[in-house]
């Protein structure tokens, strides 16, 4: 009688710690979604607000953002699924941009100093968008070298073992992550946002090997 009763204590215990883990109720990887309503960026820049760098790290110590990442990727972890990848996806709203002038130029620089940006000799703030494809890129690749940064401050953990990849969905998703958004030119703060998503890496295949 004692032994079913504390089979049964822990077969609780383990269904209430299953109900508290965010990762378990629908089994699925938490997007973490970062709003302009918190994170406003100046117009047509990929310049990270205070606040968001902030929330990644400050003075050495996990912002916010961090520790979100790395509580997923170990809650992940725990349920056999294995991260290697993080996604950082930025998006914008369908309000125009018009022409920028950029290095003395109409239209964007993007083709000209993304990879500098992204290899780290260049600054973000150098970069100026041609279309919101542009400034969503821009952002997410910001984000992304900030996390970089936390990265290397790390002695250990899975996160300092992480691949990232930055992305734009520019004025194509809406937050509820189901269909194409319909057309609107006006600004919309809502769907101005910077998610961070978690994969894995992945074989290659074509048409032509596929078994």
């Amino acid at each position: 009688m004692i032994i079913t009763l504390l089979l049964l204590f822990f077969v609780a215990k383990a269904s209430t710690d299953t109900s508290n883990d965010p990762i378990s109720k629908n089994n699925k990887p938490l997007i973490i979604s970062l709003p302009a309503n918190k994170y406003s960026f100046l117009s047509g820049s990929a310049v990270l607000p205070q606040n968001l760098k902030y929330d990644i790290i400050r003075n050495g110590k996990d912002g916010v953002i961090l520790k979100l990442i790395e509580e997923n990727i170990a809650n992940l972890a725990k349920s056999d699924k294995q991260v290697d990848v993080i996604e950082v996806i930025g998006h914008t709203d369908g309000q125009a941009l018009g022409l920028l002038k950029c290095d003395n130029e109409r239209g964007g620089n993007l083709d000209k100093n993304l990879e500098y940006v992204a290899q780290g000799t260049k600054n973000v703030a150098i970069l100026c968008p041609g279309s919101n494809a542009d400034l969503g890129l821009m952002r997410a690749l910001a984000v992304v070298k900030e996390l970089q940064k936390a990265q290397k401050q790390k002695k250990s953990g899975r996160f300092k073992e992480m691949q990232f990849r930055a992305y734009s969905a520019a004025q194509l998703l809406l937050p509820d992550d189901e269909k194409f958004a319909p057309i609107n030119r006006y600004p919309n703060q809502k769907r101005r946002r910077i998610e961070i998503r978690f994969a894995q890496l992945g074989e290659y295949i074509t048409p032509d090997n596929n078994p």
